[in-house]
């Protein structure tokens, strides 16, 4: 198994993140949150993806952190067998409209990583990298 900073090296994954006024995704975020539009690249490919952090977090997102949220998100989708599933295993009620977005916002997400990846890369990335 390796790391996820193993996995961006191996795979010369690099991100640009810019500051955003909001992230749609994100609407219930504390106040002092940052919201970033992050530019990930590897050679021949980029993905753009809205990201955001709490108050707590001064730093700007690096390859390495959006890689290990992406890989976490997509696997968890990846392991439901629907909605209801998906939203079940991370607390949500399955009437909920907000759980409904989340879901439509990692499902989107997941689409976009998968193109981003090749398919070795990206099975390597949900089932085979150590999260920090």
């Amino acid at each position: 198994m390796r790391t996820i900073k193993q996995f961006c090296q191996a795979h010369h994954i690099a991100a640009k993140a810019f500051l955003a006024e909001s992230n749609p995704n994100m609407d219930d975020m504390p106040s002092a949150s940052r919201h970033w539009s992050v530019i990930l690249r590897r050679p021949g490919h980029q993905m753009t993806i809205l990201f955001s952090t709490g108050p707590a977090i001064e730093s700007e997102p690096n390859a390495e952190d959006l890689m290990n949220c992406l890989g976490m998100d997509a696997a968890g989708y990846e392991n439901a067998q629907g909605f209801e599933d998906w939203a079940s295993e991370y607390g949500y009620d399955t009437d909920s409209r907000k759980a409904e977005k989340a879901y439509r916002a990692v499902k989107s997400q997941t689409t976009k990583l998968a193109k981003f990846l090749p398919v070795d890369a990206y099975n390597t990335l949900l089932w085979d990298t150590e999260s920090p």
